[in-house]
């Protein structure tokens, strides 16, 4: 029997990698995955968060995979786990937006084609401005999915506190800090996160999605980067100009997509990139609308 030519292609094979990073003498087992046929190659990187993983980007590589066409001819999608998040090493470091920004340029570098594009989820936006801004980061073309350059406390409080250094410190600590953590990556506090500020209706409102989220959050070493992240250590500018400055510098193709239930805050800074950008999309969505919605996403950008 002849195939129908509208049959749903059998999905891409998954290669799971590691990368070896090294900086300043330290050296960081870094999780990826490689997926697709000869087509254009795309980085996607993961929104950093507590629940953090590359998995995020499953649904969106699904939908990909799916597409009809020679399966030869697909994009190629390589999906990275930050340091200190997902299936990469956990160590305790220095985390700050400087480290996120040279690890990104060296992957870059290190383990995407040169005529590759990028699409970056929430935080890892202003991590990927940041890199091309200082290192010369650059990409055939630049998808930023609900993008935000600060961190949840800055957010909420709108500026910076000498009390979130201090914050950091006691969740690194040990003894107490285990306990502290433990505390805030219960599933009730992962749930109204997920309630508040990631999902509409996606799988952090469900007790399966609250379970690997769980999962994710309390791998061994994992409070030291989610502690940087949460505090407003892994921000990437000081200033919103700044981020927007580095957007406007871009020689690329920049396509911004604003996720409309996004929280207000979060929303606006979203809108105020998307002033910059070639092209502006919508998801309905939150904070983690490149999951919920990834395969809206997918059809939003078809052809990859």
């Amino acid at each position: 029997m002849t195939p129908s030519a509208t049959a749903v292609a059998a999905p891409d094979p998954v290669q799971r990698r590691s990368y070896l990073w090294s900086d300043g003498g330290r050296t960081v087992a870094i999780a990826f995955t490689e997926q697709g046929g000869r087509g254009p190659a795309w980085l996607l990187l993961p929104a950093l968060s507590t629940i953090s993983s590359r998995q995020e980007w499953q649904p969106f590589c699904s939908a990909i995979a799916e597409q009809e066409g020679d399966p030869s001819e697909r994009p190629r999608l390589i999906t990275i786990d930050w340091p200190g998040f997902g299936d990469s090493d956990r160590r305790r470091l220095a985390y700050d937006g400087e480290l996120l920004a040279r690890f990104l340029a060296d992957v870059r570098r290190d383990c995407c084609p040169a005529d590759c594009g990028v699409i970056a989820a929430g935080h890892a936006a202003g991590i990927a401005l940041r890199a091309a801004q200082r290192h010369g980061l650059a990409f055939r073309e630049w998808v930023l999915v609900a993008p935000t350059w600060r961190g949840p406390l800055p957010t909420m409080a709108g500026r910076r506190s000498r009390a979130f250094p201090l914050l950091r410190g006691l969740v690194e600590a040990p003894l107490l800090g285990p306990l502290l953590y433990r505390l805030n990556t219960t599933r009730g506090v992962l749930g109204w996160m997920s309630r508040r500020h990631v999902d509409v209706a996606g799988p952090g409102l469900t007790p399966q999605g609250i379970k690997q989220r769980q999962r994710i959050a309390r791998q061994p070493g994992a409070r030291f980067a989610s502690a940087a992240f949460v505090t407003g250590g892994l921000d990437p500018y000081d200033d919103p100009q700044d981020w927007l400055a580095a957007a406007e510098a871009l020689e690329a193709p920049l396509t911004v997509v604003v996720a409309d239930q996004a929280p207000p805050k979060s929303l606006a800074m979203m809108h105020a990139l998307a002033a910059k950008a070639d092209r502006t999309l919508r998801l309905n969505g939150r904070l983690g609308a490149h999951e919920e919605c990834g395969r809206d996403l997918a059809a939003l950008l078809h052809p990859c």
